[in-house]
């Protein structure tokens, strides 16, 4: 069978696009020996340049590279309150776009099913049977986040989520917590046999760790203090930078230490530029805006010398079931500080500090417990490394090469669902923000 594999997150995004090309490095082990036929699907556009910048594209066998890096063009948080370009879904997303030039061009190309490599809804306008990743489910778990519980975020969420269950050959999911969601809010669409679990994979495989002149070059470059906790997450609410404000005023209060925090990350919307005003003005109202550091968006390059320098990963997230930084954080010899919710509990175990995600004081105890004892800090940043010798190249590929094998079969056994345009134009977006009980 020949396998189209769509890819659609930009770059900044950050996660998700290392997610994505995590699974594009996969697929492309999985190619050379795969009875399948895959080819890899994009627009002649950004799209292509972002595949180029990560250095894995070539051209007849010729390495392409550009003769620029990526670059976040990111202007002062206020001038994105309101641009209605960046609030986010409008009420037209209410209506499906499909593209119907699609169909005709996988034809052409011999597409007989897509694997798309995130969750996107680009995948109803190939008409193919599909196979695609779900992230998270928190616009029913936790819809007091703007950015995932917003009327419009959310009707495009239901469509996109009720759909995905409904007709996809197989649904990934990153966990056992994962799937158990999945099952819990769509079960009337899906049932167990089509879900998979496909753990993340740190994306650290290939990058070597920095040496005394990359982390002094880094030091350097982003002006940084000689010891500091690291987090980097863009702006969004559910992020919870607002915590690690309120645990800095704890620590200054209880012991008169300043303990620096370096973040990075976007803020390049409406949801998350207010965001990022509102942490700032609350680290000016408590006392402790010297202590934080923002360096704005920072290339990938640049990541592993942070966390090199770093006193630890502080993430007191919201969202799960489960992260990447952790992975990076152990990758790099450093401990962890992260919540203590559903999910990221498994991910953690033994070798990181979980606290509740609404308890300054629980943070301001877990960041002096690593800012003081060095010891404690080691063994769990040795912890953590033992942890990720469990996440095994070998094994993702393998289970990757598994999902294209099992897929296939499902197609050629009738075991796929079958779909007409007609059935997502049928579809009602209307929504309504899950019941306390759904989203508990």
């Amino acid at each position: 069978m020949r396998v189209g594999i769509v890819r659609t997150t930009p770059w900044s995004v950050g996660g998700g696009f290392q997610y994505e090309v995590l699974l594009l490095d996969a697929l492309a082990e999985v190619a050379r020996r795969s009875p399948h036929d895959l080819v890899c699907l994009t627009n002649p556009d950004r799209h292509l340049y972002n595949l180029v910048a990560t250095g894995a594209v070539s051209y007849a066998g010729l390495p392409m590279a550009t003769l620029r890096e990526p670059w976040l063009d990111q202007r002062p948080p206020e001038a994105y309150l309101d641009d209605p370009a960046t609030a986010g879904p409008q009420p037209d997303w209410f209506t499906p776009h499909l593209d119907r030039s699609l169909e005709p061009r996988l034809h052409a190309l011999g597409i007989d099913w897509v694997f798309q490599l995130s969750q996107s809804p680009f995948v109803f306008s190939t008409h193919r049977p599909f196979v695609m990743p779900i992230h998270d489910l928190q616009h029913r778990l936790q819809p007091e986040f703007p950015e995932v519980g917003s009327p419009a975020e959310g009707a495009f969420r239901e469509y996109l989520y009720r759909n995905a269950c409904r007709f996809a050959t197989l649904i990934l999911v990153d966990s056992e917590q994962g799937k158990a969601d999945v099952l819990r809010f769509y079960g009337d669409l899906i049932d167990e046999n089509r879900i998979r679990i496909l753990p993340f994979h740190p994306p650290t495989r290939a990058v070597e760790m920095p040496d005394d002149a990359e982390l002094r070059r880094v030091a350097a470059a982003y002006r940084l203090p000689p010891r500091f906790f690291f987090y980097p997450a863009q702006f969004w609410r559910h992020k919870n930078h607002h915590l690690i404000v309120q645990a800095l005023r704890r620590i200054a209060d209880r012991t008169g230490e300043a303990v620096p925090v370096v973040l990075c990350g976007a803020y390049t919307d409406a949801v998350r530029a207010a965001t990022f005003i509102e942490v700032m003005a609350l680290a000016d109202e408590l006392g402790v805006r010297r202590q934080i550091h923002y360096l704005g968006w920072v290339p990938d390059r640049d990541v592993p010398a942070l966390y090199r320098l770093s006193a630890g990963l502080v993430m007191p997230t919201f969202f799960g079931p489960t992260n990447i930084p952790a992975l990076e954080a152990w990758r790099y010899g450093r401990p962890v500080i992260t919540s203590d919710i559903p999910g990221l509990r498994e991910q953690t175990g033994d070798a990181g500090l979980l606290v509740d995600p609404r308890s300054p004081d629980q943070l301001a105890d877990a960041m002096l417990r690593l800012w003081r004892d060095d010891a404690l800090a080691t063994v769990l940043a040795e912890r953590g490394q033992a942890r990720l010798a469990a996440y095994r190249w070998e094994d993702f590929v393998a289970r990757v090469a598994g999902i294209v094998d099992e897929a296939s079969a499902r197609l050629r056994e009738g075991l796929s669902p079958r779909y007409s345009s007609n059935d997502y134009e049928r579809f009602s977006l209307t929504y309504s923000a899950p019941t306390e009980a759904q989203g508990s």
